[in-house]
C-alpha cells in the first residue's frame, strides 16, 4: 500500500480499512474452505478451533468498523493503543489456533489442510504488519506491499456455457491470495475460472477468449477496477460480458459509480461465499433471460468438407457477433458437423432446411461435395450434383419465394496440395474441380457470360475472417431493422 502524503485523511483511512480487511478476509476464507471439506471425523478434530478462527476474524472486521470507520475525521479521534490492543488480542487467538491445527494436520498427514493453515498464518502476519504501521499509514507514509506466499493458479480454460449454473469466469485481482481464494471458491460453485493480476491483462485475455462473467477487484495498482470496467463496456465485442465488482472499501458512492459504469452487481470483501455464488448465478440468469428474449437469427453454413478451417472461422465470428448484439439478437449457427445426425435417415432429412433460416453462408473451394441418395431430386426429376448444391438451391428457392434467407457465397482461391506420387488421387482431384467449375458456371453465369449471382473471393484465412465478419454484421443489422 502506498498512500501518498497528498491524499486526504478520509482517503488514507479508507485505504487502511481496505488493507486491513484484505488479509482478514484471507484468514476467514481459508478457514471456511478447510471447514467445508471436513468429514465427521475431521470435524471432531478441527471444527472447534476453525470456528474460533472464523469468529476472531469476524470480530476484527467489526473492530475496524468501530475504531476506523468513516465517521472518524482526524487521527485525534482514534485511540491507536486501544485499536491495536483489540486487534492483536484476536490475532493471538488466530495464530494460536492455527499453530495447533497445523501440528495436528502434519501428524495426520493432511498436507492440503496444513498448506491452508500456513496461508492463515501468512494473513495473520500481514495484519500484524499493518497494525505496526497504522500510525504511519494515516500520516501518509508509504509502506511496501508484503510479498504474497501464494502463487497464482490459473486453470486451463474450459469451453464456456451460454449462461446459468456453471460457466467460465475471469477473476481480476492484483492480490495473489485473493485470486487463489476466488479460483477455489468458484470451483466449488461449479465454475471454471481463469485468473489475471491486472486490468491490462484482463483486456488482453478477453480479446482472445470469451468468458461468461468477470469478477473484478475495484482497487488495483495501475489500471483500476473502475477503469477496467469502463474499458470493457467501451469495447463492442466484450461489453455484453457481465461484470461483478469486488472491493473491501466502504466508500458510500462506490456501488453507484460501478453500476452507472455498467457493472452488473457489487459484492463487498471479505465476501460471504454463499452470497457470492448467488450473485454470480443471478447475473448469469439475467443474461440468459435477455438472450432468450432476443431475436433468434439462424445462419446456415454450407460447404463441402474441404473448407473446415473456414467453417470454424465463421463460427468464431458468430460468437463475437453474439457478444456484440447481446440482448438484441441470438445468432444460431447451423452446421452439419454439430448436429446429432442419426444413421436411420439421410443428412438432408435431419438438417434444418436452409430455406427456413435468416442467412445462408456458402463456401466453395476445390470440391462440389458428396453425392445425394437417388431419392432426393429436383422438382423436374434431375439429380442434384451434391448436398452442397441441394443446400444452395433450397436457400435460393426460399429467398425467391419469401425474401429470405439473405445469401452470401464465398469462393476460396488456389488449389489444394496433392501428392504427385499418387496418379489416381491427382486425377480424382481434377475431376472434383471440374465438377465444381461446371456447377459454378451453371448457377453463377448467365447465357450471355455475365455474372447473374454475386460472390466474394479470398485467398487467406485472415482476409476471409475480416470479410465475413463485416458482411455478417451488416446482415444482422438489416434483419434486426426489418
Amino acid at each position: 500500500m502506498a498512500t501518498g502524503g497528498a491524499h486526504s485523511f478520509d482517503e488514507r483511512l479508507s485505504e487502511l480499512r481496505h488493507e486491513l480487511r484484505t488479509p482478514i478476509g484471507h484468514i476467514i476464507g481459508y478457514a471456511e474452505l478447510i471447514d467445508e471439506d471436513l468429514d465427521e471425523a475431521g470435524r471432531q478434530v478441527y471444527g472447534h478451533d476453525l470456528a474460533a478462527i472464523m469468529s476472531a476474524g469476524q470480530k476484527m472486521l467489526a473492530l475496524i468498523d468501530q475504531h476506523l470507520g468513516a465517521n472518524r475525521k482526524s487521527a485525534d479521534e482514534i485511540d491507536f493503543d486501544d485499536v491495536q490492543f483489540s486487534l492483536r488480542l484476536h490475532l493471538n487467538h488466530i495464530g494460536g489456533y492455527a499453530e495447533i491445527l497445523r501440528e495436528e494436520a502434519v501428524e495426520r498427514g493432511e498436507s492440503a489442510v496444513a498448506a491452508d493453515l500456513d496461508r492463515i498464518a501468512e494473513g495473520e502476519r500481514n495484519v500484524v504488519r499493518l497494525i505496526e504501521d497504522m500510525v504511519r499509514l494515516l500520516a501518509g507514509a508509504d509502506v511496501a506491499e508484503a510479498p504474497a506466499d501464494v502463487s497464482e493458479k490459473a486453470p486451463a480454460a474450459a469451453a464456456a456455457t451460454i449462461a446459468g449454473i456453471g460457466g467460465e469466469i475471469l477473476v481480476v485481482d492484483d492480490n495473489a491470495v485473493n485470486r487463489e481464494l476466488l479460483v477455489r471458491r468458484l470451483a466449488r460453485g461449479g465454475y471454471t475460472s481463469r485468473a489475471v493480476a491486472s486490468g491490462e491483462a484482463a483486456l488482453e485475455v478477453m480479446a482472445e477468449h470469451r468468458f461468461d462473467l468477470v469478477l473484478l477487484d475495484y482497487m488495483m495498482e495501475g489500471m483500476s477496477g473502475l477503469e477496467t470496467l469502463q474499458a470493457i463496456k467501451a469495447n463492442s465485442r466484450i461489453r455484453a460480458t457481465p461484470v461483478i465488482m469486488l472491493s473491501a472499501t466502504d466508500e458510500a458512492d462506490l456501488m453507484v459509480r460501478c453500476i452507472l459504469s455498467g457493472a452488473e452487481d457489487y459484492v463487498a470483501k471479505p465476501f460471504n461465499p454463499v452470497l457470492l455464488i448467488a450473485r454470480i448465478n443471478s447475473a448469469l440468469e439475467k443474461i440468459r433471460l435477455r438472450r432468450n428474449a432476443a431475436r433468434q437469427i439462424k445462419v446456415f453454413i454450407s460447404s463441402p468438407g474441404d473448407v473446415i478451417p473456414e467453417r470454424q472461422i465463421v463460427k468464431m465470428v458468430l460468437g463475437r457477433l453474439n457478444e456484440e448484439f447481446s440482448g438484441r439478437a441470438m445468432i444460431l449457427p447451423i452446421m452439419w458437423e454439430e448436429e446429432p445426425l442419426l444413421a436411420s435417415d439421410t443428412f438432408q432429412a435431419q438438417i434444418h432446411p436452409p430455406r427456413e433460416t435468416e442467412i445462408y453462408l456458402g463456401i466453395l473451394w476445390s470440391r462440389i461435395g458428396s453425392p445425394l441418395p437417388d431419392s432426393i431430386r429436383r422438382e423436374d426429376g434431375s439429380v442434384y450434383e451434391s448436398g452442397t448444391a441441394f443446400e444452395f438451391e433450397d436457400a435460393l428457392a426460399g429467398h425467391r419465394a419469401n425474401g429470405k434467407p439473405e445469401m452470401l457465397l464465398y469462393i476460396k482461391g488456389g488449389a489444394p496440395e496433392v501428392s504427385l506420387a499418387d496418379r489416381e488421387d491427382v486425377l480424382a482431384r481434377l475431376r472434383e474441380i471440374e465438377r465444381l467449375d461446371a456447377y459454378r458456371e451453371k448457377v453463377l453465369i448467365g447465357e450471355d457470360g455475365s455474372y447473374v449471382a454475386a460472390f466474394h473471393t479470398f485467398d487467406q484465412a485472415e482476409q476471409f475472417e475480416k470479410m465475413v465478419e463485416m458482411h455478417l454484421r451488416k446482415l444482422v443489422q438489416k434483419v434486426l431493422a426489418a
